[in-house]
């Protein structure tokens, strides 16, 4: 069933106005083991999310085809539910990415990979390597009955690689990962080989004393951290009160080193979106600029209610694209040289939405990672916890490294250094 058959079958039937949302994901991803092929697969799939108003209420559905069963259920669903809510619907938008052939292939990936087993025979304790690769060309198109024909595009490439170590009875594992549009700047075997440094560094650990410490955040840690921010920064938990940065526009709330921007229409990261998923077009923007907080995030709907304009922050829930701490021109390398004594946090375990409150602020996690004396990495330390709170975390920045790295497309950041940060041995 075409589009237009789509609109018109529902027109008869009542529907006064009706959108499509079509996902189009085509890839490819491999797992390689040492020097053996462990998976390899392919997807070429469509899907589409409909909503369709009658009687000033909308309802929605997520199918894998369009035919007039689904104009059926949608019309059940309106003339059953209670509800009264109402959506925003497009209307004479058009916004074309330009169409490409698109051919993916990942087989010189898989056979370049294969070959860093060979690497293993640098280190004395890697027992194995694991390798995954994924290439995947992602498209949406929004398309209704009110003139309106939009589509965005991003293609990227993913990898991660993660050693483990064995000795005696001691094992340790160690990953590094990476998204990018580009994948020449991806170097694989330079990952490949921290990746097994690090496991075999982290054979041996240390037991940490309880006090404060200069800590160096890795990138990794830090876009996680401040992807909690942005939540601070939604509009449904700023109206909702239950927010610790309510009642803090234009305030100066972090260091004057911290700046994060949201940076959606940079075809070079890997959250390129021209529009967000309600259609709204996607703004380049400082979100923190100096420590001072400049905008909250709105969708339709949180921006209907107070009577201002969508920041273009609305996916499934209020969220990013693109959004990182601005790096600078200092190494991670030379940041490292340059810690007398300290720790360097390369993981976290805990419940993000417990473990880094959006009510308080506060920050309790178990972290793991490396000690740092006279500029070297000498060991890993045992599992403790860090408690501090966004707010002295992000006040107590010494550094900020150039290492801007993104694994997803929400958020990323460089690696930054923080001091007088509290420690609890375990």
């Amino acid at each position: 069933m075409t589009y237009n058959d789509f609109f018109n079958l529902a027109k008869e039937k009542g529907l006064d106005k009706v959108q499509i949302t079509e996902e189009t994901v085509i890839g490819s991803e491999t797992i390689v083991l040492n020097d053996s092929l462990e998976d390899y697969s392919t997807i070429n799939k469509i899907t589409y999310s409909v909503k369709a108003e009658k009687n000033n209420k909308t309802e929605k559905i997520s199918t894998d085809y369009l035919d007039q069963t689904i104009i059926d259920l949608l019309i059940e669903k309106l003339d059953s539910t209670d509800s009264n809510y109402q959506d925003t619907y497009l209307e004479n938008k058009k916004t074309l990415e330009q169409n490409k052939d698109i051919n993916i292939t990942i087989n010189k990936e898989v056979e370049r990979l294969k070959e860093f087993n060979k690497l293993k025979s640098k280190y004395k304790h890697i027992t194995n390597i694991e390798n995954y690769y994924a290439e995947s060309y992602e498209k949406t198109k929004i398309i209704n009955n009110l003139n309106t024909n939009i589509s965005t595009d991003s293609h990227t490439y993913k990898y991660i690689v993660e050693a483990t170590a064995k000795e005696n009875d001691k094992i340790a594992n160690y990953s590094k990962s990476i998204l990018v549009t580009n994948k020449e700047k991806i170097d694989f075997e330079q990952l490949a080989n921290i990746a097994m440094e690090r496991a075999e560094l982290s054979l041996n650990k240390q037991k940490l004393e309880t006090k404060k410490y200069s800590i160096l955040l890795d990138s990794s840690v830090v876009s996680s951290i401040i992807s909690r921010i942005a939540a601070m920064l939604s509009s449904e938990l700023i109206r909702q009160k239950i927010s610790c940065l309510a009642n803090s526009l234009n305030e100066k709330k972090f260091s004057n080193k911290l700046t994060i921007v949201e940076m959606p229409q940079n075809r070079t990261y890997p959250g390129y979106t021209i529009f967000d998923n309600e259609g709204t077009t996607t703004i380049n923007k400082k979100i923190i600029d100096k420590g001072i907080i400049k905008t909250y995030l709105y969708n339709n709907k949180e921006a209907n209610l107070e009577n201002v304009d969508s920041t273009g922050n609305g996916y499934d829930s209020i969220s990013t694209r693109n959004m990182y701490i601005e790096p600078t021109t200092k190494s991670l390398e030379d940041i490292i040289k340059s810690i007398k004594d300290g720790i360097y946090v390369t993981d976290f375990m805990g419940a993000q939405n417990t473990a880094i409150s959006c009510s308080t602020g506060n920050i309790s996690l178990q972290i793991f990672g490396f000690i740092i004396q006279d500029g070297e990495i000498v060991s890993s330390f045992t599992p403790c916890i860090m408690t501090t709170t966004i707010f002295e975390l992000f006040s107590n920045i010494e550094e900020i490294a150039s290492d801007l790295t993104f694994e997803k497309k929400t958020s990323a950041s460089p690696s930054i250094l923080v001091s007088n940060i509290s420690i609890a041995a375990e």
